[in-house]
């Protein structure tokens, strides 16, 4: 398995993945525990689905009920205390929902991201000047004053591809992406150079795919969706599909195994790479030229 910088999402989903696993292996409920450790059977339910925090102290007396050894005890406390680490997500909590901040958190801590965009570069492609543009046109509701951090925050999710252990990036963008005009012809010529750069020069790494209009039809034609992967073998793969509006994470496995497929049967249809890369610099050139 890969490397990944430790987020503080993903070590809150393992240890309420983990805490879950044990106490369904002793059969217990969220109730029973409850009334033995003082923590309510919501609270549990939360705290397992990483959106609650748990205390050191809350932690020992559920290791007691859970007959937790010492060492157990100690990975779960070292999962505890770096979920509790702020990250730098944390500072654009005003400008986002509690579930898009949470697949922030997610993609940051994921080894490797397969997605599909058909109208749009995939944010971890996106030039400052394309990110800008499109949070610009992208809603009426957007102040002036966030579309700053907004493109900020954008940026700062980029750093994955930098990463000593980058990202595994495997995106496919249909061919409308590549024609259409976000902000200007200049930032779209800028914005597929980029895309050519990164084909090019880190390929081993990052694999872009353009799914062109003769492919036809296709399993996740019309969609956008990621796909994250993440180092521990304990933890599922996740899905965050967006549409205008709403976003949502999705971790039902059958669910999220049907997305996999479609989204492996669109990279077999999309163009390879290397097709990939003469289409971005064709339309690229058409774009500095017109």
């Amino acid at each position: 398995m890969g490397h990944a910088p430790v987020s503080s999402t993903v070590q809150a989903l393992e240890l309420g993945l983990r805490l879950r696993e044990r106490r369904e292996q002793l059969g217990l409920t969220l109730n029973a525990v409850g009334k033995q450790t003082g923590i309510g059977g919501n609270n549990l339910s939360s705290i397992e689905i990483a959106k609650r925090r748990l205390t050191a102290t809350k932690l020992s007396a559920l290791a007691k009920v859970y007959e937790l050894s010492d060492d157990q005890l100690n990975e779960l406390e070292t999962l505890r205390v770096q979920a509790e680490q702020r990250a730098w997500w944390d500072d654009y909590a005003r400008l986002y929902s509690e579930e898009f901040l949470r697949f922030i958190g997610l993609e940051a801590g994921a080894i490797s991201v397969r997605e599909y965009a058909a109208e749009t570069i995939p944010g971890l492609l996106q030039t400052a000047d394309y990110a800008r543009a499109m949070i610009r046109g992208g809603s009426p509701y957007i102040k002036p004053v966030d579309v700053g951090p907004r493109v900020e925050s954008r940026l700062a999710r980029q750093t994955r591809l930098e990463d000593p252990h980058p990202v595994d990036l495997t995106v496919v963008i249909g061919q409308t992406a590549l024609r259409q005009e976000v902000g200007s012809r200049e930032i779209m010529a800028h914005q597929l150079a980029r895309l050519a750069k990164l084909s090019e020069e880190r390929r081993e790494h990052i694999k872009i795919h353009v799914m062109p209009y003769s492919a036809g039809a296709h399993p996740v034609i019309g969609g956008g969706i990621t796909l994250l992967s993440f180092g521990s073998q304990r933890l599922p793969d996740m899905v965050w599909q967006e549409a205008v509006t709403t976003g949502a994470l999705i971790d039902k496995p059958h669910i999220v195994r049907e997305l996999s497929a479609s989204l492996d049967e669109a990279i077999d249809r999309a163009l390879d790479t290397d097709s990939s890369l003469e289409m971005i610099n064709r339309v690229r050139n058409e774009m500095e030229t017109r």
